[in-house]
C-alpha cells in the first residue's frame, strides 16, 4: 500500500535529551517578547474560536508583501516554511523527475523529493572553500538531468555559508529548472534575494518566522514568487493551514519588526561574532565563518559524537551533532544562545578540547 519510495527512506527525527542549555535546532535565544505576547493574547481573546481562520489570509499577505517589497499576489502562507517546501515539490515533481542539491545542507529537501519519486543528486561542496556554492557544478548537473528543480539553502544549514546572487542568478539563468532558494536564516545575514524575481519566473524565495522572529513553536513560514507562479502552487495547499493564534502572532511581529525583533537580531548577530571569536581560540577546534545564528565547528583533536555526549551529558548543553552529513565528519553545529549560554558552552568546550 505504501510507495516504495517511501519504504525506502529513513524518516526524519531527532532524538530527546535532558538539557540546562539548548543550541541545537537554531531558535531565537530571547524568545518572543513578552510584552508583545500579551497583544497577541488580546487578539485571539477577541476572535471566535468557533469559526475557521481567514481563508486566504488577506492582512498577513498584505503585511508580509510590505514587510518583502513585493506585491501580496506573490506571497504564499504556510505551517512553517517546511509546509511550503512540501506544497511546492509536490506541486512540480512526479515520479521519475531529477533534483539537484548542494550538500552538505537541510535534509528535508532530499527527503521530501524522494517521498514525490524524484532521483535527488547531490552536488558535493568544498570544505576547503568554505562550502562555497558550486554554481557551475549545479548548473552542469542540472542539464545532464533534466532537472525540474534545484534546491538552494542560503545561508546554508548546518554550514552557515551564504550564496552571492550572482551564483543563485547563474542557476537559475542556465538550470531550465524551477530554483527553490530558503532563506530561513536570512535576517542574521542581511542578504535578500527578491530582487531575482523581477529577473526570473522560475525562483521561489522561502521564509520563516521561526527563526529571528521567535516563533518556532507556532510554524508560520511564508513563500515568495511570481503571481502566475504562485496561483499554480496554491492549488497544492491544504485549506486553512494556519490557524488564527499563528496569524495573530505573526501581525503583531510584523508590525513591531524594527522596535522589538531587530534588536534581537542585532544582538544573536553580536553574540556569533563574539562566540566565533572565542571558539576559534581554542585548540583543536576550527570554526566556520557563518551569515546566520549558528556555527559549524570542526573537531581535530576528539570525535564529534563523544564531545557531542559529553556536552550534553556533563554540562548540559544541547548542540547537533552533524557528523553524518555528506562531507562533515567530526562536525558540531552550535546556535547561538544568550551571552550566559554561550560561555557556559565556552567553558565546556574548553575543558573538553
Amino acid at each position: 500500500m505504501v510507495k516504495p519510495e517511501v519504504r525506502a527512506l529513513a524518516a526524519y527525527t531527532l532524538r530527546q535529551y535532558e538539557y540546562r542549555y539548548k543550541l541545537n535546532q537554531n531558535e531565537n535565544p530571547f524568545g518572543y517578547p513578552e510584552e508583545l505576547k500579551a497583544k497577541v493574547l488580546e487578539r485571539v481573546a477577541r476572535a471566535d474560536w468557533a469559526r475557521y481562520p481567514s481563508f486566504d489570509l488577506a492582512e498577513l499577505r498584505a503585511k508580509l508583501a510590505e514587510h518583502a517589497g513585493v506585491s501580496p499576489e506573490m506571497v504564499l502562507v504556510g505551517n512553517g516554511s517546511n509546509e511550503l517546501i512540501y506544497v511546492t515539490l509536490a506541486a512540480t515533481l512526479s515520479r521519475g523527475d531529477h533534483v539537484i542539491v548542494p550538500v552538505p545542507t537541510f535534509t528535508l529537501y532530499a527527503l521530501l523529493s524522494r517521498v514525490m519519486g524524484a532521483t535527488v543528486h547531490d552536488v558535493l561542496m568544498d570544505p576547503a572553500d568554505a562550502f562555497a556554492l558550486p554554481a557551475g557544478r549545479v548548473v552542469e548537473a542540472a542539464r545532464r538531468t533534466g532537472a525540474k528543480v534545484v534546491v538552494l539553502c542560503s545561508p546554508n544549514n548546518p554550514t552557515g555559508t551564504p550564496y552571492p546572487a550572482e551564483a543563485v542568478r547563474r542557476v537559475a539563468a542556465e538550470s531550465d529548472a524551477l530554483v527553490l532558494v530558503d532563506e530561513a536564516y536570512r535576517e542574521f545575514g542581511g542578504q535578500d534575494f527578491v530582487p531575482l524575481l523581477d529577473e526570473f519566473d522560475n525562483v521561489v524565495l522561502l521564509r520563516t518566522f521561526s527563526k529571528a522572529m521567535a516563533m518556532g513553536g507556532l510554524r508560520v513560514g511564508y513563500a515568495i514568487m511570481r503571481p502566475e507562479l504562485a496561483r499554480e502552487i496554491h492549488k497544492a495547499k491544504l485549506p486553512y493551514a494556519l490557524n488564527l493564534f499563528s496569524e495573530a502572532a505573526a501581525l503583531v511581529a510584523l508590525e513591531h519588526f524594527e522596535s522589538h525583533f531587530l534588536p534581537l537580531i542585532e544582538a544573536i548577530v553580536a553574540e556569533r561574532e563574539r562566540l566565533f571569536r572565542a571558539l576559534q581560540a581554542l585548540p583543536g577546534l576550527h570554526v566556520y565563518p557563518s551569515s546566520a545564528n549558528f556555527l559549524l565547528v570542526r573537531l581535530e583533536g576528539r570525535p564529534a559524537r563523544e564531545v557531542f555526549g559529553a556536552l550534553v551529558h556533563e554540562h548540559g548543553i544541547l548542540v547537533r551533532d552533524v557528523g553524518g552529513y555528506p562531507g562533515l565528519a567530526e562536525h558540531l553545529r552550535i546556535s547561538v544562545g544568550t551571552r550566559e549560554e554561550n560561555d557556559a558552552l565556552i567553558r565546556a568546550l574548553r575543558a573538553l578540547v
